[in-house]
């Protein structure tokens, strides 16, 4: 009888053991019934060997009480991991060799190290194919990769021969995408490839159930769209060279099935051998598609550059083509011709050079050896005051439209934008709820999905049930130049709501041109039908204030919000309001937003995102300063019931702000981590992030090391975030955060599987 994941547990219960060893597939498919899982935590230890345990499978299990442990050996060396050490939690991905074993971990890049088992007397590997300093020794082509805060523990990271070799240089490690990949229900096997390639892609075999003929182009598209979540996490998890497009994901032909190994697991050289001829066919689509036969300038003088450039013009102009293929693109012309090292370029240039004379500009530059990484503060400065004189010129009159009577005859007529985001949401819902507003006009930008599905689903993931009666769904591209509105929104709107914006640190101010675009399409609104624009900045303005700097609810320098073209973005829109004649406006700095009723918290954000890290390094930072953060539901109320103040500038924080150490204090004791140093901290992410990790919060990492810039300065909150001056009155009704908020968190996001 074959061993399967059912009767080998029911054999282990009946025989009462007490310690379960099996391949980690078992262990995936038990964890995912809660009655083996309950039965797995009453024994002393789960152990596994002969391939990865999914990580999301091992901290649910770990999180359950099941103490989970890895068997590390070969047939060369023997079992070289402790057989049952004491419960690691949280890190039982890592292990410590015992002192019987003699290891030499050899470094070979990106923080890997490929062990090297050296003789001595209690321990000799039956195969001897190197020396270390006159000692035989077993080369055994495993990698690991060092734990990010406990010296001399390592942890598994993939096979020296696995390695793609791209030729840009870099490489992509198949094994843990792979892994990450095999646990999508639909996937039974996956196989990456790219060897020689600019880009990696992947060959999977369905699983059973989900197999089809791939020839069949509507279920290939259908099967990619299936999979895709899954591929996202991967592009999370993966370095930019190893991201996965639709286009590079192949299926098996049903006529052509994987073949495995006696550990189940596929013959990576023997399926790639037989999909030969289907991966370089694909090959040769994706090159077509970057265009690999226009040659390069000869020559990368100016002239020579941009008209480079212009013959790639539809390429870069295409909105949704990945700009890492433009990136690889324009770094094998850099490569091919000006012999220039691509490593040297940051991944983001694309999106920091975001048209072609930029871009052309960009490469010139590189190519002569005259570029400069980074933009100097004048430089920011004048590139903000230039994008305020382009969008704050000839505005029309404003309307003769008596506001008042308007209102009292119909109640508010409210324009709100970014409904399906958080504070969107919200807001919406409490415009709603107001009997002062007659009706509400939603807009968002068009989607794939309609954007009544679009509302419905954000609705519901915040736990909001609200009648639509008195609400009108629209979808508009607020950048577009052709008319935006009808004449009926136009002659009856009395608010507008501006909170839709495009949030990417990583991105330069000309990247944001199309939001401060549609800005000034809602000023003209607001001056023909005379409503009252209320728009909502962030407290990201005040991103590079000095410590003495007065954090008050006035008009900034524009050097004050230099550094990040999101940063930059909202200050120029903040500026054109200031400039336009007779606007009715109100700016509302939004301060950090926390979970709502429901503890809805979008995980990728930077709060959600550290405290994610804790689970992985152990540790999580301390601080014993203030943080004023907003339950967004709060927030959204806040900013409906102050549409009509007088001020033209209003701070959105919580007027009775806590101390993060108390908040800290509960989440340590509910995820069982240390409280150490902000600085402790970084440095344990930074570790990590040498290596490519499924962590979102490497993601975060400039954004986590500016907030240590400003630390414990006299302006600042906690983690360097602004201290913003507020004229709210809201003290005596807004209660401090509570344990009871930061466990509705924790249970919204572990019901997101972050943990």
């Amino acid at each position: 009888m074959l061993p399967t994941p059912e009767n080998l547990f029911v054999s282990a219960r009946a025989a009462q053991s007490d310690v379960i060893f099996c391949v980690p597939s078992f262990i995936e498919a038990w964890s995912r019934r809660p009655e083996y899982v309950e039965w797995l935590a009453t024994r002393s230890g789960v152990l596994y060997g002969g391939g990865p345990l999914n990580k999301e499978a091992g901290d649910h299990l770990t999180s359950k009480g099941v103490s989970i442990f890895i068997l590390y050996g070969s047939t060369e060396g023997g079992i070289m991991s402790p057989i049952l050490p004491a419960q690691v939690g949280y890190d039982w991905e890592y292990f410590e060799f015992p002192k019987l074993v003699t290891p030499e971990m050899v470094a070979s890049g990106n923080n890997a190290y490929e062990l090297v088992m050296v003789a001595n007397k209690f321990c000799r590997p039956s195969v001897i194919n190197t020396k270390v300093d006159g000692n035989d020794a077993y080369a055994t082509s495993d990698l690991f990769i060092p734990h990010p805060t406990k010296a001399g523990f390592w942890k598994i990271f993939g096979r020296t021969d696995d390695q793609i070799m791209h030729n840009t240089g870099e490489k992509t490690n198949p094994g843990p995408l792979e892994n990450m990949l095999n646990q999508d229900p639909h996937v039974l096997a996956s196989v990456f490839f790219g060897r020689g390639k600019f880009q990696a892609g992947v060959l999977i075999e369905p699983e059973t159930r989900s197999a089809f003929d791939p020839n069949d182009e509507n279920k290939l598209a259908e099967f990619r769209n299936k999979i895709w979540p899954t591929v996202e996490r991967i592009n999370n998890f993966a370095p930019q060279h190893s991201r996965l497009f639709k286009e590079m994901i192949l299926v098996a032909k049903p006529g052509k099935p994987f073949t495995y190994t006696a550990k189940n697991t596929a013959r990576r050289q023997a399926i790639l051998d037989d999909y030969n001829e289907e991966i370089t066919a694909i090959y040769k689509t994706v090159e077509e598609s970057t265009q690999a036969n226009i040659a390069p300038p000869l020559e990368w003088d100016d002239i020579s550059t941009k008209e480079f450039m212009r013959t790639y013009s539809n390429m870069a102009a295409t909105g949704d083509l990945q700009a890492t293929w433009i990136r690889n693109t324009l770094l094998r012309a850099l490569r091919d011709t000006a012999e220039f090292d691509t490593r040297q370029t940051t991944d983001n240039f694309v999106y920091s050079h975001p048209s072609i004379s930029q871009l052309a500009t960009f490469l010139h530059s590189v190519a002569q050896g005259t570029h400069t990484p980074s933009v100097g503060l004048g430089s920011r400065v004048e590139n903000m005051h230039d994008m305020v004189s382009k969008y704050s010129n000839d505005f029309p009159v404003m309307s003769k439209k008596h506001y008042g009577s308007l209102i009292l005859k119909n109640g508010k007529v409210v324009l709100l934008t970014g409904t399906t985001g958080a504070l969107g949401c919200h807001i919406l819902a409490s415009l709603v709820s107001d009997q002062t507003v007659g009706h509400i006009y939603a807009v968002n930008r068009p989607g794939k999905m309609s954007v009544q599905e679009r509302q419905q689903r954000a609705l519901i993931d915040h736990g909001i049930d609200i009648n639509m009666e008195k609400v009108t769904m629209l979808e508009v591209d607020l950048s577009s130049e052709s008319q935006l509105f009808s004449d009926e929104v136009t002659s009856s709107v009395t608010h507008i709501i501006h909170n839709a914006w495009r949030v990417d640190f990583n991105l330069g101010l000309s990247s944001f041109e199309s939001n401060i675009r549609g800005m000034r399409h809602l000023i003209e609104l607001a001056l023909t039908s005379k409503a009252r624009l209320i728009y909502t900045s962030s407290i990201g303005v005040f991103q590079n204030a000095a410590e003495d700097y007065p954090l008050t609810e006035t008009h900034i320098d524009p050097h004050i919000a230099q550094g990040t073209g999101y940063s930059e973005s909202k200050w120029v829109s903040e500026e054109l309001l200031r400039l336009v004649p007779g606007l009715r406006y109100l700016v509302v700095r939004v301060g950090q937003l926390a979970g709502g009723p429901r503890g809805t918290w979008n995980p990728k954000e930077w709060v959600p995102s550290m405290i994610q890290s804790s689970t992985v390094l152990g540790c999580l930072p301390d601080d014993e300063q203030l943080v004023s953060w907003l339950p967004v539901h709060m927030a959204a109320q806040m900013i409906v019931d102050s549409v009509d103040i007088s001020s033209h500038i209003m701070h959105l924080v919580h007027p009775n702000p806590i101390s993060w150490a108390i908040i800290a204090r509960i989440i340590s004791c509910e995820l069982n981590v240390n409280l150490v140093s902000y600085t402790h901290w970084l440095e344990a992410l930074e570790n990590l992030a040498v290596h490519p990790t499924s962590l979102p919060a490497i993601r975060l990492l400039p954004y986590y090391r500016r907030s240590a810039l400003a630390l414990g300065w006299k302006n600042r909150e906690a983690f360097g975030l602004p201290h913003l001056v507020t004229s709210s009155d809201k003290r005596e009704e807004l209660s401090p955060l509570d344990k009871d908020e930061v466990e509705n968190w924790l249970k919204y996001w572990r019901g997101e599987n972050m943990f």
